[in-house]
């Protein structure tokens, strides 16, 4: 990648011009740019708006794709200090993070799996749709593995490193378990990273290059989950014996729909509701809607969950499913759009019953203008 005065360049190894990304105001931005606001990935180029500093522009770096030249947009709610694009993996497994001005650390894919579309452009919003997620607080730069999608973030008196960013950020759990922290104490202070290659990070501080070993069982699992090889993967666990491998095993399991490999490494990881939710799973029928929806709501994805079942048209399990999660609006909504479709279940009665068993565990009157005017019709039709 070449930054000069006139724009942004993006080359192949042979020397052939690959992207040269643009957006509105890239010119006059270009003097603006540095490290912390434009990083090249494996196959994404990310590049945060100056006239905007909540807005970071995503450019795909695939041949042929799209947003090469109409990218997509992530907004956050502070102002970006720092972003990141993963450098490893596949195609489908490809992260952003970002330090915003509050230093707290958050994490997203860099592709869009179930947002909309706005002004030609998609927008994602930190926790609009539970596509971005926090795994970090108290950061002042990051960086990703050059051969692994592992993170190392500094502190201000330690550093952290993530051996399951991606896929593990929607489980709150995962991250615990996959997270180490460490001192820096016998650094000194002012502590910066210089590179992250292989297993191998190296810090500066005060001018000297100290560097630090990563956890070489982690390493290697990592290479064996991208490669496919399960089976290797599950002997690296066994061998090392170690919680954060098992829950790393588990989360990149899951996503992949390795529902057996997966409940074995959640139950090591001693994550027993997890294991009673996988078991739950393949009960289901295999490849089914509901099976998919059930699994992209592990995952956290509940936008896509619901995406499925309303295409596959279970409007039913569509409005159980919103009820689960108590977003009762988006239930409210899911009943009356499809109320004509499903001639055998009165889907607005089923939510306002629901409403009423909720209501009455809470010992609390209706409070939501919404279900309000339900109740008033319910009234004037009873007299």
């Amino acid at each position: 990648m070449v930054v000069d005065a006139s724009s942004i360049w993006v080359y192949t190894y042979t020397g052939r011009l690959h992207l040269n990304p643009r957006y509105p105001g890239s010119q006059a931005q270009l003097s603006l740019l540095n490290w912390r606001c434009i990083s090249l990935g494996l196959d994404v180029l990310a590049i945060r708006d100056n006239s905007e500093t909540s807005l970071l522009h995503l450019f795909d770096l695939i041949p042929g794709a799209s947003r090469q030249y109409e990218p997509q947009s992530l907004r956050a709610k502070q102002q970006l200090a720092e972003i990141a694009a993963c450098r490893a993996g596949n195609s489908e497994d490809q992260f952003i993070a970002f330090i915003d001005n509050n230093r707290e650390l958050y994490i997203s894919e860099t592709r869009n799996l179930s947002g909309g579309s706005s002004n030609g452009s998609n927008d994602r919003l930190i926790n609009g749709n539970d596509e971005i997620h926090k795994i970090g607080t108290q950061l002042t730069a990051i960086k990703w593995a050059s051969e692994t999608n592992i993170l190392v973030g500094v502190h201000d008196s330690c550093y952290s490193i993530w051996y399951c960013p991606g896929e593990g950020a929607a489980d709150p759990t995962i991250i615990a378990l996959t997270t180490i922290t460490l001192d820096t104490a016998e650094f000194g202070k002012h502590v910066a990273i210089e590179s992250f290659e292989d297993a191998v990070i190296t810090f500066r501080c005060a001018g000297a290059l100290l560097p630090v070993n990563v956890n070489i069982y982690c390493e290697v699992l990592h290479r064996s989950l991208q490669e496919g090889q399960w089976q290797q993967a599950l002997k690296i666990c066994r061998l090392a014996q170690h919680t954060s491998l098992w829950a790393t095993l588990a989360a990149v399991a899951t996503r992949k729909h390795q529902l057996q490999l997966s409940e074995e490494a959640y139950s090591a990881a001693l994550q027993i509701d997890k294991v009673c939710y996988l078991q739950h799973l393949k009960t289901l029928s295999p490849s089914s809607a509901e099976q998919m929806a059930e699994n992209s709501l592990m995952l956290g994805r509940m936008l896509e969950a619901e995406t499925i079942l309303l295409h596959n048209r279970k409007f039913g399990q569509a409005v159980a499913l919103a009820l689960r999660m108590h977003n009762w609006k988006r239930a409210l909504e899911i009943a009356q759009k499809h109320q004509g479709d499903q001639l055998d279940v009165d889907l607005v009665q089923r939510v306002l019953q629901e409403r009423q068993r909720y209501l009455k565990a809470l010992q609390r009157d209706e409070w939501d203008a919404l279900y309000l005017s339900h109740a008033v019709k319910e009234e004037n039709s009873s007299d």
